[in-house]
C-alpha cells in the first residue's frame, strides 16, 4: 500500500491487471511497436542519423562506448557484445573484422585469461560513435517528443518494461500462458 495524495492508505501505483487481453488485442499492440520501431529505425536511416554505418555497426560502437567489461578502458568480450546487440557471434566476429578494417575498433586477448577476445573502440572509434550518438540521440528526441508528452513517455517506458521483464518469467508460467492462448484460437477468434 502507499500514500495516496489525500494522505490516505492506497492501492501502490502500480495498476492491477484486470483481464488477460485477447489475441487480437496483443497482435495489434505487437504490430503497432513493430511499426512504429520500423518507420522510426527508416527515418533514422534517411536523415542520415548514421553517416557511413550500418545500423548495426554503431550499435556495436555504442556498446562499446557503454561498456565497462575488460579494463575500464570500455572493452568487451566478443561473446557479451554479441549478446548485448543480439547478434550471433558469427555475424558479430564478421561486424567486428570490418569495423576493424576501418580502424574504429581494435581485438586484443583478454588480459585477465588471454583466452577470450577483447574489442575496444580506438580514438577514431570514440569520435565517430560520439558524433553519430549525438545526433542519433537529437532523432531519437525530436521524433518521441513530437508524438508524446512527458507523462506519456514515462508510461509507454514503464509498459514496455514490464513486457521485456515479463519475458523472463519463469518457462513453466509461460507454457500456462500459451495454453491458455492456444485455447482461445487463431487470431480473429476470441478476444
Amino acid at each position: 500500500m502507499s500514500e495516496t495524495a489525500a494522505g490516505r492508505e492506497g492501492p501502490a501505483m502500480t495498476p492491477a491487471r484486470t483481464a488477460q487481453p485477447g489475441l487480437r488485442a496483443t497482435t495489434t499492440a505487437w504490430r503497432e511497436l513493430l511499426r512504429t520501431s520500423t518507420e522510426l529505425m527508416r527515418w533514422f536511416e534517411e536523415t542520415g542519423d548514421f553517416g557511413d554505418l550500418t545500423v548495426r555497426e554503431y550499435d556495436v560502437l555504442r556498446a562499446l562506448a557503454e561498456s565497462r567489461d575488460g579494463d575500464g578502458d570500455g572493452g568487451a568480450r566478443l561473446g557479451r557484445l554479441a549478446e548485448v546487440t543480439y547478434l550471433p557471434q558469427p555475424s558479430m566476429s564478421r561486424l567486428v573484422e570490418r569495423l576493424e578494417r576501418r580502424g574504429l575498433v581494435s581485438r586484443c586477448s583478454a588480459p585477465q585469461d588471454g583466452r577470450g577476445v577483447l574489442v575496444r573502440l580506438t580514438p577514431r572509434g570514440r569520435e565517430v560513435q560520439a558524433a553519430v550518438g549525438r545526433r542519433h540521440v537529437r532523432s531519437i528526441h525530436q521524433a518521441m517528443a513530437a508524438g508524446l508528452d512527458a507523462a506519456q513517455l514515462e508510461t509507454l517506458t514503464a509498459l514496455l518494461a514490464t513486457v521485456r521483464r515479463a519475458q523472463h518469467t519463469p518457462p513453466a508460467v509461460r507454457a500456462g500462458a500459451r495454453q491458455q492462448a492456444d485455447a482461445v484460437g487463431p487470431i480473429g477468434g476470441r478476444s
